[in-house]
């Protein structure tokens, strides 16, 4: 089959949850039928993110019939992005927006006759519908209309008028694609029972990828055994993963660092809390107290921090989809203690395969716990690595997703 994926971002490097799904799809795909790639590439912020996108580009390209990888601009993105919706329409369409991209797109079209094209992300769903196609398939990933109507009640004025106008507008447009493609896919069935419309929630799949799991060779994990003893580390450290450039991700740990953590420290003096991931703003780096608390900036793999963690915390207060930061730690044994919000995403079962806790008291109860109670830390790491093995194992989704291509 010959297939045209059109990503937002191209997941040069793997390193956040959209990406990490991203690359699930492409290495699966790729590896069965002729795929032509297209998107864009954000722009290292420093050596080490250079690296790990020039890596990632070159395995890409190899995998591809033709790949183009157009840089991103996030100056000229915005700018468009904001007189796009002060005239009326989306920020969204706006920011990912490109004449070469689509003229890329459309040269390629023009040569080769496409089975299908799949669309990941709304960014690129209406260039996906002028690629003549056999089938034409959106991965919505989760909704986006809903994550700016949830963040718009903590933003001042003028950007909360910008989030709600944005969520009511990108609503409407997500509702347009559903009955324009063949098949539209979301990660989980909490964004399937948003839509409410019964015909339109009919053409929802849902497809959890389990992008937090390293694949081999069949799409699957990496053979590790979930049921085997996990052994977690003597240390009192406490982990946050995360793009640390993205909104919900900095105001969830500046929460924590506020509210959360004092009260940690409390009961537990010598605890340590590591922020792990890349791209740092200056509201994460003033956290960084060069004591107990450490940013430590873009890593090469994270999971030699994972494996030095007693506790993994997701406080975020909004969140939607998967929140992959989450089975990445939760796959490696690591316990998680997360918002209601988080959990919800997850389906997890809480007290057992994870904890839950939305009050800053409970949370730090809760992290303090994991941290004193060494057993009752290592059966709930237990207990949730075997719940993303067992519930997001990556060919079952995948196998979904290529028969949504197919037409089969």
């Amino acid at each position: 089959m010959k297939l045209l994926v059109l990503t937002h971002r191209l997941p040069c490097p793997p390193d956040r949850g959209a990406k990490l799904r991203a690359a699930a799809e492409l290495c699966w795909l790729t590896g069965r039928h002729e795929v032509w790639c297209a998107g864009f590439i954000d722009p290292p912020k420093d050596r080490q993110e250079r690296i790990a996108t020039a890596y990632s580009l070159a395995d890409l390209r190899l995998r591809c019939r033709e790949l183009a990888a157009l840089p991103l601009s996030r100056t000229l993105a915005g700018i468009q992005a904001a007189a796009n919706l002060l005239a009326g329409g989306t920020a969204t369409e706006a920011y990912f927006a490109s004449r070469q991209l689509r003229d890329r797109v459309l040269d390629w079209s023009g040569h080769v006759r496409f089975d299908a094209v799949l669309a990941f992300s709304s960014g690129v769903a209406q260039l996906a519908l002028e690629v003549p196609a056999e089938r034409h398939v959106l991965d919505f990933v989760d909704l986006d209309s809903r994550k700016w109507a949830e963040s718009a009640p903590r933003a001042h004025w003028p950007v909360s008028w910008a989030y709600q106008a944005e969520s009511k507008r990108l609503g409407r447009r997500e509702r347009e694609w559903m009955s324009a493609f063949d098949a539209c896919v979301v990660c989980n069935q909490r964004e399937a029972e948003v839509v409410g419309d019964g015909l339109l929630r009919r053409r929802l799949h849902v497809i959890e990828t389990g992008a937090s799991l390293k694949l081999d060779g069949n799409g699957d994990g990496d053979g590790s055994d979930s049921s085997a003893p996990i052994a977690l580390a003597a240390e009192p450290i406490v982990g946050f993963l995360g793009a640390m450039d993205y909104p919900p991700n900095i105001e969830a740990v500046r929460w924590f660092g506020e509210s959360i953590w004092p009260l940690v420290r409390q009961c537990r003096p010598d605890a340590e809390w590591w922020i792990v991931g890349r791209s740092p703003t200056r509201a994460v780096r003033e956290l960084d107290n060069g004591g107990s608390i450490r940013v430590t900036g873009t890593v090469p793999d994270v999971e030699p921090y994972l494996e030095r963690m007693r506790v993994s915390v997701a406080p975020l207060r909004v969140a939607r989809g998967v929140q992959t930061k989450v089975l990445t730690a939760m796959a490696a044994g690591r316990p998680c203690v997360v918002t209601p919000c988080v959990a919800e995403g997850i389906e997890a079962e809480p007290d057992r395969e994870v904890l839950v806790a939305s009050s800053p008291a409970a949370f730090a109860e809760a992290v303090t716990c994991l941290l004193n109670d060494r057993q009752r830390a290592e059966r709930i790491g237990q207990a949730g690595r075997q719940f993303v093995s067992r519930c997001y194992r990556p060919s079952r989704g995948l196998e979904q997703l290529e028969q949504l291509l197919t037409g089969g």
